[in-house]
């Protein structure tokens, strides 16, 4: 069952964020461009943004191999990809919580994050509602302070 949840929800991570792939190619160049913008002032949000969506987008084309899988190749071969996926959102995650301390009324954000949180085990997905879920986020999203990245 934990199986069929992770391709699941990874499917709705694919489908409900490729509108950032889809919007804007964010290239190796942009991300750097925007990474040398935050040496100069940090909480611009649209460097944060752009830097995190860059790491969101890099970890779509793992979950795309795992979503072509069947089941059964899925168990036996998807580990690498999750574990790539994860990575790259991993790396995401610090600018879109930034992103969100310095703009808490983005909607957009605050969706990203949810997904993230979600795919990387920071936010269950099991047994509960809606609106447990969204209460759990907002108590994440309630803790969440400007950071410095290195």
């Amino acid at each position: 069952m934990k199986v069929l949840s992770q391709i699941f929800f990874g499917l709705v991570l694919f489908l409900s964020f490729n509108f950032i792939a889809k919007a804007q190619e964010i290239t190796e160049t942009d991300k750097k461009q925007q990474e040398e913008r935050l040496k100069e002032d940090p909480k611009d949000f649209a460097a944060n943004f752009v830097v995190g969506a860059y790491y969101y987008n890099m970890a779509l084309a793992p979950q795309e191999e795992t979503n072509k899988m069947k089941v059964v190749s899925y168990m036996s071969e998807g580990k690498p990809y999750d574990k790539t996926k994860a990575s790259y959102l991993q790396k995401a995650l610090p600018y879109f919580e930034n992103a969100y301390a310095i703009q808490k009324d983005n909607s957009n954000v605050k969706d990203v994050l949810k997904q993230i949180y979600q795919q990387t085990g920071q936010l269950s997905m099991s047994k509960v509602s809606t609106a447990e879920i969204d209460e759990k986020l907002q108590q994440k999203l309630d803790k969440i302070e400007f950071k410095t990245i290195e």
